[in-house]
């Protein structure tokens, strides 16, 4: 995924991890220009917002989303979202 950064370049983002909400990445070099010295930049830490399907999925899409998702050796757990 790509998005634009305050200064107007774009930052590329790449995860090959399964992507929960409230996921933090950091990108070493993308973050503030430092005080003491403005060519040097800090972390930028990207927070994930996963957004959901708010309509009702049909038969055929909840089969392949419990395929996918399969996992029987882990026990499912509430998220409070902090």
């Amino acid at each position: 995924m790509e998005f634009p950064h305050l200064d107007g370049h774009i930052v590329k983002v790449q995860r090959d991890k399964v992507t929960w909400p409230g996921a933090r990445l950091r990108k070493k070099d993308e973050g503030m220009p430092s005080l003491e010295n403005n060519n040097r930049k800090g972390m930028l830490i990207i927070t994930f917002d996963v957004e959901f399907p708010k309509t009702e999925m049909s038969d055929e899409q909840k089969k392949q989303i419990i395929e996918i998702l399969q996992q029987q050796d882990i026990k499912p757990k509430a998220y409070n979202g902090l």
